[in-house]
C-alpha cells in the first residue's frame, strides 16, 4: 500500500488554511490502481460561457470518495457499496456522490461568475498561497494516488481558487444578515436524558433487524426499572446499572425539530422533576430538568440561529442567481468517472520512514510490513 502525507500551507491567511483543512486535508494512499480512463480536457459541464473540465469533476469526486472509502468500507465491508443503493433511493452510491459533487460545482462555478457583483476578488497574496498548497498537495501524495485522481497543478488550483471564492462570496452575501435574536429563542434547558430504542438494531452482518413485541415489552419494562430507580440513585446512576447511558444536554423549549411528544412532555416539567416514561414511535425517553437556563447551551444555540440565518440568505440568493441560468452536465463525459480503485485517507500525524527502492526513495507507513 503505497501512502503519501497531504501537507497544505498556505501561510498566514487563517481563512485559507481552514479552506484547505476542509477540501484537501488529510493522507491518501491508492490500494488497487488500474489506472484512469478520463480525459481531463473534456468539458463535463457549461455554465454560459464557462466550461468545467472533467478534469476538475473527476478530482472532486475521487477526493470526495477517499473521504468516505474508509467510512463505508469499515461499516459495510469491502468495496462494492459504490455500486448499490444504500439509500432506497433508486441510485447508487457512486452515482449519488458524483451528483453531490456536479450540484458543488454547480455552486462554485455560480459564484465565481457573480463576483463582480459582490465586489469580491482574489488578491495576489492569496493566489500565491493557492499554488504553494497545490504544490504541497502534489508533492506530498504517491505517484499513483495522484493519477488515479487525475490530479495536476492547474487541475488542484482551480479548485482551491473556486472554494477560495466560495468563502469570501460567503462573507459578502451575508453582511445584511439579521443577528439579533432573543433570549427566549435562544433559550435552552438543560437536562438529563436517556434514550432506548423500541425499534430494532443492526446485527452483526450489517442487516436492520426490527424488535419483536416481546422485545420491546421487555425494553418497557426495562426503562421503568430505571425510572424506579431513580428516585432513590439518581438518573444517572440508574441508567448506567441497567446498561443505558444518561446524556448531559439542553433543548429549547419551541425546537419544532424536535419529536412533539418529547419536546411537550419536556416542556411540562418544571426543574428538578423527573418525567414518567416518554414513549414516541421508536424510542422510550426518561428526562429530568436540571436548569431553566444553560447559558452556555444558550449562547450556542444563538449563534445557530445566526448561522442558520445567514445560511439561508446565502443559499437563497445562490437559488435566485441559479433560476434559469443554463447549467448543462454532459452525463456521458461524469459517467466515465470510474470508482473502482481504492484511495483511502490515514492519519496525517502517522509517522512515514524513508524506504530506498531500485526507482528511488519512496514514502512507506511505518506500519507497513
Amino acid at each position: 500500500m503505497i501512502k503519501g502525507v497531504v501537507c497544505l500551507d498556505l501561510g498566514g491567511n487563517m481563512k485559507l488554511r481552514k479552506l484547505a483543512a476542509i477540501v484537501l486535508a488529510g493522507a491518501l494512499c491508492l490500494t488497487t490502481f488500474v489506472g484512469c480512463g478520463v480525459n481531463p480536457t473534456e468539458t463535463a459541464a457549461t455554465l454560459g460561457k464557462q466550461e468545467v473540465s472533467a478534469g476538475v469533476v473527476n478530482f472532486v469526486c475521487k477526493y470526495q470518495k477517499a473521504s468516505l472509502d474508509d467510512m463505508y468500507s469499515a461499516y459495510f465491508g469491502g468495496t462494492d457499496f459504490w455500486s448499490q443503493d444504500l439509500y432506497g433511493n433508486g441510485t447508487t452510491m457512486e452515482e449519488n456522490v458524483k451528483a453531490s459533487v456536479m450540484d458543488s460545482l454547480h455552486d462554485l462555478y455560480t459564484l465565481k461568475a457573480h463576483m463582480a457583483d459582490c465586489k469580491v476578488e482574489i488578491t495576489a497574496d492569496e493566489e500565491a498561497a493557492i499554488k504553494k498548497a497545490a504544490a504541497a498537495f502534489l508533492s506530498s501524495n504517491s505517484k499513483e494516488a495522484i493519477k488515479e485522481m487525475g490530479a495536476t497543478e492547474e487541475i488542484v488550483t482551480e479548485v482551491l481558487t473556486l472554494y477560495t471564492i466560495q468563502a469570501k462570496m460567503y462573507d459578502a452575501m451575508i453582511v445584511d444578515t439579521d443577528r439579533n435574536v432573543s433570549d427566549e429563542e435562544a433559550n435552552m434547558r438543560g437536562i438529563t436524558l436517556v434514550s432506548i430504542g423500541i425499534a430494532g438494531e443492526y446485527n452483526d452482518k450489517g442487516t436492520y433487524e426490527k424488535y419483536t413485541d416481546a422485545e420491546i415489552k421487555a425494553i418497557k419494562a426495562k426503562a421503568e426499572k430505571v425510572l424506579t430507580e431513580s428516585s432513590s440513585v439518581g438518573l444517572e446512576k440508574a441508567a448506567k446499572d441497567n446498561g443505558y447511558t444518561a446524556q448531559d444536554t439542553a433543548y429549547n423549549k419551541q425546537d419544532d425539530s424536535m419529536d412533539k411528544t418529547l419536546r411537550e412532555a419536556l416542556n411540562a416539567l418544571k426543574v428538578g422533576e423527573t418525567s414518567k416514561v416518554i414513549e414516541t414511535t421508536s424510542t422510550l425517553y426518561i428526562a429530568k430538568i436540571d436548569e431553566d437556563v444553560d447559558a452556555k447551551a444558550t449562547e450556542e444555540n444563538r449563534e445557530a440561529i445566526i448561522t442558520e440565518r445567514e445560511n439561508k440568505v446565502y443559499s437563497d440568493k445562490l437559488d435566485e442567481w441559479q433560476k434559469d441560468d443554463g447549467w448543462k452536465v454532459d452525463e456521458s463525459v461524469v459517467e466515465k468517472i470510474d470508482f473502482h480503485n481504492t484511495i483511502t485517507q490515514k492519519d496525517p500525524s502517522a509517522k512515514d520512514t524513508e524506504k530506498n527502492t531500485e526507482k528511488g526513495t519512496e514514502k512507506v507507513d511505518s506500519t507497513e510490513k
